[in-house]
């Protein structure tokens, strides 16, 4: 009864080279992006990226005004 189990469970060579077939079988059915796609979004993540700095800049810029004020206020 115990044979029959190790008869049943692959190999490793053989676990290795389903892995690998599965690999190539998922790779397939990747769907890739158009040159028009890609570069689209890319222009909407420089945008967003470029806002978030502008806001980020204004935060940091009123946070610096109001903790210049107190520390003249204080001093």
């Amino acid at each position: 009864m115990a044979d029959s189990a190790a008869q049943k469970k692959p190999g490793f060579i053989d676990r290795v080279k389903r892995f690998f077939r599965d690999i190539k079988g998922e790779v397939k059915k990747i769907v890739w992006p158009s040159k028009k796609q890609v570069i689209n979004n890319t222009v909407i993540v420089v945008i967003m990226v470029v806002i978030s700095a502008i806001v980020v800049a204004c935060f940091d810029t009123v946070a610096t005004l109001l903790i210049h004020l107190f520390t003249s206020l204080l001093g």
